[in-house]
């Protein structure tokens, strides 16, 4: 007696019907990729942030004002990084000595860019420690 061996195996359209599938859900999951990456970036924005504040108070105690430029803080400055996500400043609109509000600009002078909308999002922190920007919360 002959037994017939029957051959498993997809077909064609089965096979672009689970490719179809898998395009729509990476489709659908893409924005909020590059969501969760920004928000990782900006944390490293926060703490760059912080330890710009950290150096003001330092200059502080030993001056008995805030420094005009990062350059003039005891700190590691985090515009030297040689891949950065953001440009650290310290906004001029503050008038020097008795105050500050430190800066940073998504994809500013030298810092990698980023796609839109988040393409020169700012982040501020203040002498009272408080971050502000997209993804901070007050």
């Amino acid at each position: 007696m002959l037994s017939k061996k029957r051959k498993v195996a997809f077909t064609l359209t089965e096979i672009l019907i689970v490719v179809i599938i898998i395009g729509i859900l990476a489709t659908l999951a893409l924005p909020m990729l590059v969501k969760t990456l920004e928000k990782a970036k900006v944390g490293e924005a926060m703490s760059n942030l912080n330890l710009i504040r950290t150096g003001q108070k330092i200059y502080f105690l030993e001056c008995n004002q805030f420094a005009p430029s990062i350059d003039n803080l005891n700190i590691e400055n985090p515009n030297d990084a040689s891949s950065r996500y953001f440009y650290y400043d310290l906004d001029a609109t503050v008038p020097v000595g008795t105050d500050f509000k430190a800066k940073a600009t998504r994809g500013g002078s030298g810092a990698t860019g980023a796609s839109e909308p988040y393409q020169d999002d700012e982040y501020y922190i203040q002498k009272d420690g408080t971050i502000h920007g997209r993804f901070a919360s007050p």
